[in-house]
């Protein structure tokens, strides 16, 4: 075709056209999903490891500009492993310590304790120094329910029945503390059927060695 103005046109050039494929001043390429995707799991702690396999295939596709969220896909993919690793290490120590705790239903008398930094009962060996020692382990029935509301912690554990004689002994003495731990939702009001155990800590804050009425078991280090 020839132009009337002389010379010929000019030969067509994909993309001389500032309206070709898009409107002026938006992104030509289109946004990743994969990689919001990924940006959103990574914040979540179960999805976390999602968003490490979103964010790697984000970033795969987000390569040369093919598509736009590149940051999306980097950053899920970042977040992802720290959730992860995070999460990880959580649930490693929730198991150390879930081993570790004594339980009520799993308490027996003459277990020696300690007490962790959440202030809950864990094992010990009887032949080191540890904590405490656990004195009397049962189930709130009723009439106990009732009269541990009226009583102190030492009075309660000293009139439970079967008691060994050692241990009210101790208790009777004033160098011991006494504690109970329970499995009740609101540990000051017992409810019939509720787990518990009395332990004995020493009043001066020493530790015990050896079992309680133990040639050993009165002094600590």
């Amino acid at each position: 075709m020839t132009n009337p103005y002389g010379g010929d046109y000019p030969p067509y050039q994909p993309g001389s056209n500032p309206y070709d494929g898009a409107y002026p001043g938006t992104s030509r390429a289109p946004y990743d999903g994969l990689s919001i995707a990924a940006l959103v799991c990574s914040l979540t702690c179960c999805a976390a490891p999602v968003g490490i396999g979103l964010g790697v295939a984000g970033i795969l596709r987000t390569r040369q500009g093919a598509r736009s969220g590149r940051w999306a896909a980097v950053t899920g993919l970042v977040v992802g492993i720290v959730v992860t690793v995070a999460a990880v290490a959580f649930l490693a120590f929730a198991v150390v310590m879930g081993s570790r705790t004594v339980w009520e239903r799993d308490a027996e008398v003459g277990q020696c304790i300690d007490i962790d930094f959440l202030d809950d009962p864990i094992k010990a060996s009887c032949a080191e120094p540890h904590a405490g020692e656990v004195i009397w382990v049962g189930r709130f029935d009723s009439a106990l329910a009732d009269r541990f509301d009226d009583v102190s912690r030492a009075e309660f554990c000293a009139g439970l029945p079967g008691l060994e004689a050692t241990y009210r002994s101790a208790i009777e003495s004033g160098d011991y503390f006494v504690r109970v731990e329970s499995d009740s939702l609101d540990e000051s009001e017992p409810k019939r059927g509720d787990d518990f155990f009395c332990h004995l800590e020493r009043r001066d804050g020493k530790k015990l060695v050896g079992r309680i009425g133990d040639d050993l078991g009165t002094e600590g280090a």
